[in-house]
Order: structure tokens, then sequence, then C-alpha cells
């Protein structure tokens, strides 16, 4: 799998989301995307809930700023589509307070997520009966091109936000 850097576009990719509905990459074409990578069974407070944490503080400041863009879509993929089924993701979800005008959480056949997946430097492998993995961030602007690729999870709603408003501003 070829590694995608700043300035590629995005590939076309397809899954499906918590309300059960396909969706495809360019389904989004337009918007800035904030894409990250969980399971929602992981244990570990700062990895997978706190990415979670993030997304849901970032679409609450996006949606009460004044004349804030609406181009915007945050994406949460799991790598677990055997556990986190349309209903599982629906219930994670709803605990995260999303509105799904602006946050798709995403699951589909394993070898497209996988693909996707490593295309970012995004890896998962099944250990000890649990799920490890490192942790990408994936800002894509307004254009489908690859904005930003944060390899961590010490980034900040905040920091998110200021992200995706320059990301839908690219034209």
């Amino acid at each position: 799998v070829e590694m995608l850097k700043v300035g590629d576009l995005l590939p076309e990719y397809h899954f499906t989301n918590q309300l059960g509905k396909a969706v495809s990459l360019s389904d989004f074409k337009g918007q800035a995307l904030a894409i990250d990578f969980i399971f929602t069974t992981c244990p570990f407070p700062t990895m997978c809930p706190r990415l979670s944490h993030n997304f849901s503080d970032a679409q609450k400041n996006l949606k009460g700023m004044p004349n804030a863009p609406t181009n915007w879509q945050l994406l949460t993929i799991s790598f677990d589509p055997e556990t986190d089924t349309v209903p599982v993701l629906k219930n994670y979800a709803e605990q995260h307070n999303y509105d799904p005008q602006h946050w798709s959480f995403l699951t589909g056949d394993l070898m497209e997520i996988t693909t996707i997946a490593s295309q970012f430097g995004q890896t998962f492998w099944r250990e000890n009966g649990s799920i490890s993995h490192n942790v990408r961030l994936v800002i894509i602007d307004a254009n489908g091109q690859v904005q930003k690729i944060i390899p961590e999870n010490k980034w900040t709603s905040d920091e998110l936000v200021e992200e995706i408003l320059k990301a839908g501003q690219a034209n």
C-alpha cells in the first residue's frame, strides 16, 4: 500500500455508517474532513476514548462558533468491524453526543479499513485477546487533498478546530 503524504488526493473508499447507510468518501467532496481510527472497546483512556472525546469537543466548538463554516465532517473509522457493528457504533456515537450531520462512525470490510489506515501509517493488530494500535489523525482539505497527518494522540480539540477551519477554506 502506498503511503499518502501532504498534498496527495484522498482515494475513494466505501463504508457503512452508524445508521446502516452506505457511505463513500466522495460523498464528502467539498468538505474538510478529520479522520481518526478507533475501536469502541479500547480499554485505555488516553487512546481511543481521548480521540472520541476530542472529536466531540471539536464538534461542539465548531457548531457553537458564530458564522462558522458548515463544510466539515468528522469521520471515525473502526478497525474492529467484527465487534463494532452498526448498532454498536450508533450507541457509541450517541454516548459522544454526535451530530449525524457532521460526524460519521464508519465500519466496513476489514481489508478496505486496513488499506486506508495503512495509507496514513495507522497500524493495528490483535494481541493477547485485544487490539493494539498506534494513532493517526488525518486532515483532508475541501479539495480532497491531505492537509496534515498527526501521528500521535496529544492534539487538542482546539488544534483540531483550527485545522478544520484551514481545511475548509481550500479551493
